[in-house]
């Protein structure tokens, strides 16, 4: 971590759009009668609040002050609203998402002591829950799969079960976001989930003890016996990223491993630094990683670690799709313009922008976007959007497009459907002329030892 001007700063890539209620505050002109109460006591903490985010204090020369502006407001509804109002540090906060909406980046973002907490506890690689990864569905949340030896696992919770449910609450028009939030609590704690799974005809019910929750990173597949080719399955890039896709490609080299997929589906980005360490395991010598455009077209090349890279004599190829952004783009991006892998599967999603996280105060932080990134040979892989907000270009297209089946989803039970893996397996063998097929097995576990 950095410090800034007394603050911490993380450089982090954010996945996917994650989407928050934007509070608009609509203004009435309003005379102050005379003799009015001064506001509540709560408006004194209000206004120092506001100064530490804000810097404004004084009074106003003519300008708008938006501390003053903002603490008028305030005072006026405090004085005037006909019902409770909400705390002043819910308005304070709503009012904070607003003003960062009118930017109109989906990216930039404040964060709560709650949202701030789970940001850390992602980027860390663990966090206390329940284990289990989910994914969007219209009355709540499918498990993409149990972790590993998680409390999710060992509770039965199976691989497209959808959780309709949490502690009897029902999630129908409830965000992922939220559902996760329900979900994870204090260690020790209990959580009751309702499951819809499709063999029964009624739901299930089952109650997990939370704990805490090794973020899966890694995973490792033997996807063919006969010519050694093996898939490493890199679901995040969090702190843990580069050293457990260390600990992978070494079981890798010493079984003999004669062909490799990096598979970066799914996978929604992270920290930056980790996707830099990622691309020096597999690019030789100094070189661009990744080029930071900042404002105004500055440019910050940011190089590999010559030290870190893995010497292998073995073919690479990597697996994308539309759920593969950000960091993942980084590492896909960077792997293909140095020819060491193509790729394989589906355009990318597009995420080209770096966030820096900045803490304000009282655990809150803001995530803003400062800058773009480019691959080493400059490509802008940003999407791009029309005059009606419909994306019309971005991300990076496959060297060999692959579209999945419809009713395929990420999960160990479906490798066999997986028409994308398989045709990342077809061109290994071609590139280390293979003269038969082979088996495929579960080869390590994400937490295995741990």
């Amino acid at each position: 971590m950095m410090k800034t001007k007394g603050f911490t700063i993380w450089r982090v890539l954010f996945a996917l759009p994650m989407l928050f209620c934007l509070f608009a505050l609509g203004f009435v002109s309003s005379d102050v009668a005379a003799g009015s109460k001064e506001p509540h006591f709560a408006m004194n903490a209000v206004k120092e609040r506001l100064s530490e985010l804000t810097g404004y204090s004084g009074e106003s020369r003519g300008e708008l002050v938006p501390a003053q502006a903002f603490q008028g407001v305030m005072a006026t509804i405090e004085r005037n609203y006909y019902a409770q109002p909400p705390k002043a540090e819910e308005m304070t906060y709503d009012a904070i998402r607003g003003m960062l909406g009118s930017l109109k980046d989906p990216y930039t973002r404040f964060m709560d002591p709650t949202e701030f907490k789970r940001m850390q506890e992602d980027t860390r690689g663990d966090f206390v829950g329940v284990g289990a990864q989910l994914d969007d569905a219209t009355d709540g949340a499918k498990v993409v799969r149990p972790i590993p030896n998680s409390p999710a696992e060992r509770a039965g919770v199976k691989a497209g079960d959808v959780i309709i449910a949490v502690d009897d609450k029902r999630l129908n028009d409830i965000s992922l976001d939220e559902i996760v939030r329900l979900i994870r609590g204090q260690r020790g704690t209990k959580v009751k989930l309702t499951l819809r799974r499709e063999s029964e005809e009624k739901p299930i019910e089952v109650t997990i003890t939370r704990d805490v929750i090794e973020s899966p990173t890694v995973d490792v597949y033997l996807e063919d016996s006969e010519n050694k080719i093996y898939r490493i399955w890199l679901q995040n890039f969090s702190e843990k990223a580069a050293p457990m896709l260390d600990q992978a490609l070494r079981k890798v080299k010493a079984d003999g491993g004669k062909g490799l997929i990096l598979d970066l589906r799914y996978n929604p980005g992270g920290l930056l630094d980790a996707a830099i360490e990622v691309v020096s395991r597999f690019v030789p010598g100094q070189k661009v990683a990744v080029i930071v455009q900042r404002k105004q077209g500055e440019q910050d090349k940011l190089y590999t670690n010559g030290r870190r890279y893995f010497e292998r004599d073995f073919p690479v190829v990597v697996l994308v799709n539309g759920g593969s952004a950000s960091a993942s783009e980084i590492v896909s991006g960077a792997l293909r313009d140095y020819k060491v892998a193509p790729l394989i599967g589906e355009t990318t999603f597009g995420k080209g922008l770096v966030q820096t996280v900045i803490t304000t105060s009282q655990n809150t932080a803001v995530a803003i976007t400062t800058a773009k990134y480019l691959t080493p040979t400059g490509f802008d892989l940003n999407r791009k959007f029309d005059d009606s907000n419909e994306k019309t270009e971005g991300g990076l297209k496959p060297d060999y497009e692959v579209k999945p089946s419809e009713d395929w989803r990420m999960s160990d039970d479906h490798r066999q459907d997986d028409v994308q893996l398989q045709k990342a397996i077809s061109v290994l063998r071609e590139k280390i002329h293979a003269h038969k097929s082979g088996e495929g097995e579960l080869r390590a576990q994400a937490n295995e030892g741990r």
